[in-house]
């Protein structure tokens, strides 16, 4: 999912850009954010739809 959104956005400023560009992507991951009521909520999902 990482390289498609990556791909997607890439396209996105070489066509504003009108010329090649080259994207480096990372994620950064909070410490037990599964286990987070809130950050589950923060990030758009709801714990009972995940069957958690």
């Amino acid at each position: 999912m990482l390289k498609k959104i990556g791909t997607g956005a890439r396209h996105e400023i070489e066509g504003l850009l009108d010329m090649h560009v080259n994207l480096k992507l990372w994620v950064k991951v909070k410490k037990d954010w599964r286990d987070s009521d809130f950050l589950i909520r923060n990030y758009g999902y709801n714990k009972r739809d995940l069957n958690m």
